[in-house]
């Protein structure tokens, strides 16, 4: 007997979306205005974006950008992302110059505002339905990203030759995962909320173990890289375990 395909709710990652954009525009402009970052570059704040990408395809996530553009625009976006345009030039042109931690802070929450004002009043634009359940090719390009996360956790946190070259490293596979028509983990056609919210989850640990790594010496101790390591990658391994379990579950109990 045949069995309809099961309907699959829509994914809404409005929230998701604000948070990201909160979280990258937090770390990138620390590291424009901290002493302690005057000769590093972006390359730890962007680390993250790459895993998105790869993770959805450079393709379907420029789809979603196209959506929100004119929306965004509509937002006032380009008047709220101006400070942060500003503070990055500044850091270029006069990196001798000192500014407050706290401008960083406040440029990131400027520019963000955009995004939450639209995820308030719009939140059908951030939402959509997964063409399909996740397959054995879909959960295994989300356990790569989340093996990728915790190589980028290493990559910023780790030692100052080694974990610059294992970013660098990872970086470029995602760029060729990227690539692909719907990315490693086809997340735009297969990823409920759960897996976005990990994937949320460990770029957040990311950027914050490259402040972290930048401004004190916690990482000193190899054990604490390990532990951003782990928290970094693993949750995304738990949800695409529950996931799997869930298709094996729905496939034996099917007529």
């Amino acid at each position: 007997m045949a069995t309809a395909s099961p309907t699959l709710d829509p994914v809404r990652v409005g929230p998701l979306v604000v948070a990201g954009a909160a979280g990258f525009a937090l770390a990138s402009s620390l590291v424009a205005v901290l002493p302690a970052f005057r000769f590093e570059s972006q390359f730890p704040a962007l680390l993250p974006l790459i895993a998105w990408a790869a993770a959805a395809g450079i393709g379907p996530l420029m789809l979603g950008a196209r959506r929100l553009l004119d929306p965004w625009r509509a937002a006032h976006g380009l008047i709220f992302v101006a400070p942060y345009v500003v503070l990055l030039m500044l850091s270029v042109v006069l990196p001798e110059r000192s500014v407050p931690w706290w401008v960083a802070v406040a440029v990131a929450a400027t520019a963000t505002v955009p995004f939450a004002t639209l995820a308030l009043r719009r939140p059908e634009l951030f939402a959509y339905e997964p063409a399909r359940p996740a397959d054995v090719g879909s959960r295994r390009g989300t356990f790569l990203i989340s093996l990728a996360l915790m190589l980028l956790a290493y990559a910023v946190a780790g030692p100052p030759v080694i974990g610059p070259l294992v970013g660098g490293l990872t970086a470029a596979g995602l760029v060729v995962g990227a690539l692909l028509p719907a990315g490693l983990a086809r997340a735009a056609h297969t990823w409920p909320a759960g897996h976005w919210a990990a994937l949320l989850w460990g770029s957040t640990v990311v950027w914050a173990s490259s402040v972290l790594h930048g401004l004190t010496s916690f990482f000193v101790d190899p054990w604490f890289v390990a532990t951003a390591m782990v928290f970094a990658g693993v949750p995304l391994v738990v949800v695409n375990s529950m996931e799997s379990n869930r298709a094996a579950s729905v496939g034996r109990v099917a007529p």
